[in-house]
């Protein structure tokens, strides 16, 4: 028999639980971070922005390769905590360690800042740490959070094989890494990852995009031995890979809005196929293209959005409209059938992301005496999929309202339902008119029937199909998808 929601959701609570709890290390307190920061500088070359720092003397900084790979002007910015340049210094490339996407930069009017030490000693799993540098091309410098995470510890076992098949010359896919967790962005890439004492452990590559999200590392502080050490000085001009974390100084990236208490980035925008190709779950979505494929999916177009400081990631039409309503943060498409919703809880523990998960389809769906919801086997998840510290459930479902005489659909909704532990991240597509009489007219015009409404009809079945695919890609960085 149908179930109500909060029956429905026990398959949910199990979920949860699922998930464990780590030991948390020190992390940097922030008069160690200030240090820090006094030794970070802003790089910018061609269209790209990233971060470098000081290393072994005044004049050096150490940044990523792929950042000023085939440029010919460099410049290092030198920040204040406002964010405001207090001076720039042109950078020439010193030595180059192809294989750790390394550079050691050489600044021709350097400032006296303070030198940061390095510490190659191994870490811990689980052991917290901090990526300073200047996300997102952001005016001011910042810290965020990463842990080491338990697993691969080179590229080749960390990254997805169409991800493998595109890295050229650098970085080495069997270069011992910092496999990390922890919501990485573009514009870190070389930035100094230090733990509590504020010495240098890794450096950030920045990252793969990874379907929606980002795979992130870091490069051992022990190849900085090696890069001093190194020879060569002249760049690769390798043809390099777009979705290395270099933030581009032209994209439209960093665009805040704050919808409620949430603070939404957006980070980029990407075609259906660019995201498809290492989708966490590429079979289920494979299903749905299969579903869409008359209106050709792979000509769709999408913005994406995140919560930096959880990772937590939406994905909508491009160009739609996000703002907050009463109940949910609402993305504006257009159409008074079609409607896309989604809300981002912090949770301090897994009974409260249970809580704010039963709130939100009991909402969403508005159930009363006269409803009742069941899923839709077809595209519901048997079991949430947990690996890499992300549990996602997705599936469909079935609103009906008794006429009286008989039950009838009349809603249907397909949903992204994700926590990382400490975030609970619900999105859901709607559909507010999926009556017997609306699937009718969808049929006869699909088959080439004569309305007047036909145009709308297959106009809405569309955006349909775009807000279904879109809620498939919400998740959380999970760093090692296959």
């Amino acid at each position: 028999m149908h179930t109500r929601i909060a029956r429905y959701f026990c398959g949910f609570v199990c979920f949860f639980i699922s998930l464990y709890s780590a030991a948390v290390f020190a992390q940097p307190a922030h008069e160690v971070l200030e240090r820090v920061s006094q030794s970070v500088v802003k790089i910018e070359a061609g269209t790209s922005s990233a971060t470098g720092f000081i290393w072994q003397e005044t004049q050096f900084v150490v940044t990523s390769l792929h950042v000023i790979d085939g440029q010919r002007n460099i410049t290092a910015n030198y920040v204040n905590a406002n964010g405001q340049i207090v001076a720039s210094s042109p950078a020439v490339v010193d030595r180059v360690l192809k294989k750790s996407d390394l550079v050691l930069l050489r600044l021709e009017n350097p400032l006296e800042r303070p030198v940061l030490d390095a510490d190659a000693s191994p870490l811990k799993v689980k052991q917290s740490l901090d990526a300073v540098g200047f996300p997102l091309n952001i005016a001011g410098y910042s810290s965020t959070e990463v842990k080491v995470r338990f697993g691969g510890d080179q590229l080749r076992s960390i990254l997805p094989s169409k991800v493998l098949q595109k890295i050229g010359e650098y970085p080495s896919t069997t270069l011992k890494i910092l496999n990390l967790e922890g919501n990485l962005v573009p514009g870190l890439s070389g930035g100094p990852i230090v733990n509590n004492e504020g010495q240098v452990v890794g450096i950030v590559d920045g990252g793969l995009e990874n379907g929606a999200i980002g795979i992130s590392w870091g490069i051992p502080a022990s190849e900085l031995q090696q890069l001093a050490q190194s020879t060569d000085n002249k760049l690769p001009n390798a043809p390099g890979i777009t979705e290395l974390f270099a933030a581009d100084l032209d994209a439209n990236v960093g665009k805040t809005q704050l919808v409620g208490d949430i603070r939404l980035t957006k980070l980029r925008s990407r075609s259906f196929q660019q995201l498809a190709e290492t989708a966490d779950d590429k079979l289920g979505l494979n299903q749905l293209a299969s579903l869409f494929n008359g209106f050709n999916p792979y000509a769709f177009n999408y913005d994406i959005y995140q919560d930096l400081g959880s990772g937590a990631t939406i994905v909508v039409p491009m160009g739609a409209d996000i703002s907050k309503a009463d109940n949910f943060t609402t993305v504006a498409l257009g159409d008074p059938r079609m409607e896309m919703v989604f809300n981002i809880w912090r949770v301090q523990n897994f009974n409260e992301a249970q809580y704010y998960s039963i709130e939100f389809e009991n909402i969403l769906t508005q159930l009363d005496s006269y409803s009742q919801v069941f899923p839709d086997p077809y595209w519901s998840y048997l079991t949430p999929i947990s690996q890499f510290g992300v549990t996602v459930n997705r599936k469909a479902i079935y609103r009906n309202i008794f006429n009286g005489m008989m039950w009838q659909t009349d809603k249907y909704y397909f949903e992204t339902l994700a926590t990382n532990g400490s975030t609970l991240l619900a999105v859901a597509a709607v559909n507010h008119d999926n009556s017997p009489e609306m699937l009718q007219l969808e049929m006869w015009c699909a088959q080439g029937g004569y309305h007047n409404d036909c145009a709308q009809v297959a106009a809405s079945r569309k955006l349909w199909a775009q807000m279904v695919l879109g809620v498939q890609f919400a998740s959380f960085p999970q760093h090692q998808m296959q």
